[in-house]
């Protein structure tokens, strides 16, 4: 196309189709990176694969020496080998209850109002952050069960960006599997 003349429709016209001569360039460098990119993934995806499963395997093993052995983490509950931290550490729990109104009837029963309105939201129903706060005993006068509170074993590598980044990975092969398995 020719330098446009001083017309500004020329010159619109000009400049949508320098616009998108650069948009096709665009579009192929971008196919280009999308190609070479799913070649890499199909190149190596198999590799992180195992190497994730063999991860997954020696932690299980990890996992069920300290469970052998929990006298060597009484004191103290951690220790760190080779960038590992492991060991015990005590668990957050987790607070349930059958019937949201009979908890807020306990609650009303046995507090006093100021401390019933922390642990009751005015829909009526129970703050599970407040109650949390309570001792067990407390609890299950309310009618609450406290599950999982208990001790529970604690791996984790210093280097967690690296098990972000492989889950990340794992997570979109399975999707482009589950896609190549649907246009099939």
């Amino acid at each position: 196309m020719n330098h446009p003349t001083n017309l500004p429709i020329e010159l619109i016209d000009y400049i949508a189709h320098t616009y998108t001569n650069a948009r096709e360039v665009l579009a192929e460098r971008v196919a280009k990176f999308e190609a070479e990119v799913q070649a890499v993934r199909t190149r190596l995806l198999p590799g992180i694969k195992t190497a994730a499963a063999a991860a997954s395997d020696i932690q299980g093993a990890l996992s069920a020496e300290i469970t052998r052995n929990p006298e060597l983490f009484e004191k103290p509950r951690t220790m760190t080998l080779h960038g590992i931290k492991l060991g015990y550490q005590k668990g957050k729990g987790k607070i349930t209850w059958e019937d949201d109104a009979k908890v807020v009837a306990a609650i009303r029963r046995h507090f006093a109002r100021d401390l019933a309105d922390a642990l009751i939201r005015t829909v009526e129903q129970p703050v599970k952050d407040a109650l949390a706060q309570l001792p067990a005993a407390e609890l299950r006068k309310l009618g609450v069960q406290v599950e999982e509170a208990g001790d529970h074993i604690y791996i984790k590598a210093s280097d967690s960006e690296v098990d972000k980044l492989v889950a990340q990975i794992l997570k979109e092969g399975a999707v482009d599997e589950a896609e190549a398995a649907a246009a099939k």
